[in-house]
């Protein structure tokens, strides 16, 4: 997909989606984005977004603040502002003229090919630092990197629009990749959040160790921020069960309720929101954030702790699939 309002068209409003998901006590944590925590992405997506619109249209571009938004998540105004950019990219005009941009004169086209790099590169760092899906199209994240890997040289590495090349995880997703070389450091603590960590009891790192007594603490396992009462649960799984079907209807079709646990014994393989798989084994303390599915490999008890509205709102949902069958 090499047309850039058609990119736009596939990123922006998949951002939009990922801002409403956000909860506002996450508004302060940190992204993958140098010293810019999540409201700071977002309201730089709104300014640059108000300003860009009007380059596009061809109209000088005002002065333009975040709005006004304490306690709560600006997400009526993050998307009035990204559906008139992609009005205004789409408008009469927008690719042919030449823009005077923060990064100097350029085509309207190759512009709003920088922009559709810079929101997708934003929605990863939302994504990730938040634990909320974000599902751009295989081909458009392809297509945005072909045009950023030929267009991002030194000059706007330099000016600050991007950092340094990072090196990119031996099994970085094409997204990772992209975001690796716009300056991103693919951090562990970005890529667990996302897609889930599971990780062996002997592993876990000993905090303290007396005769008769060990205690291990893996630290970053998950976040439960936004959500309120836990429930305790405790599943037994035969081998080849998949609840893949039982999922149908809800939002993506995934299990939208974040889960730690320990696994007593058997297998299970966890499928994420961006198709990754991971496989959770017997004697492993687990993490799988919200928008996954599950299906048994090995007769499985595991033990589960949920938030219990999220939760049992999947559960009663996979029981009325069952019924209906």
């Amino acid at each position: 997909m090499t047309d850039p309002v058609q990119q736009l068209a596939e990123i922006l409003p998949k951002v939009s989606d990922l801002v409403e998901e956000i909860h506002v006590e996450q508004l302060v944590w940190p992204t993958p984005c140098d010293e810019f925590t999540v409201h700071d992405v977002i309201d730089h997506m709104i300014v640059l977004g108000t300003q860009f619109a009007h380059l596009f249209r061809g109209e000088p571009a005002p002065e333009t603040t975040a709005p006004p938004a304490i306690g709560r998540v600006p997400a009526a105004e993050f998307r009035a502002a990204m559906d008139d950019l992609l009005d205004a990219v789409a408008s009469d005009g927008a690719l042919e003229r030449t823009l005077d941009t923060p990064i100097g004169q350029m085509p309207g086209a190759t512009f709003a090919a920088v922009v559709a790099f810079d929101g997708l590169i934003h929605g990863w760092d939302l994504s990730v630092s938040t634990s909320r899906p974000f599902r751009p199209a295989p081909d458009v994240v392809d297509a945005v990197a072909g045009f950023a890997r030929v267009a991002l040289d030194q000059s706007l590495r330099d000016a600050g629009m991007f950092g340094d090349e990072t090196a990119a995880p031996d099994d970085a997703t094409p997204m990772e990749a992209l975001a690796a070389f716009s300056g991103r450091t693919v951090e562990e603590r970005w890529r667990s959040l996302s897609t889930g960590l599971s990780v062996h009891k002997d592993d876990v790192p000993v905090a303290l160790a007396v005769p008769g007594a060990t205690a291990r603490q893996r630290l970053e396992f998950g976040d439960v921020t936004g959500y309120g009462t836990m429930a305790g649960e405790y599943f037994s799984l035969a081998a080849g069960t998949d609840i893949a079907p039982l999922l149908h209807g809800l939002r993506h079709d995934l299990c939208d309720a974040p889960h730690w646990g320990y696994m007593l014994h058997g297998e299970v393989v966890v499928t994420y929101a961006d198709g990754r798989e991971s496989t959770t084994s017997a004697g492993e303390l687990f993490y799988w954030p919200p928008q996954h599915s599950v299906r048994v490999t090995s007769d499985a008890d595991l033990v589960l702790f949920s938030p219990q509205h999220e939760h049992v709102s999947v559960v009663d949902h996979m029981r009325h699939q069952l019924g209906a069958a």
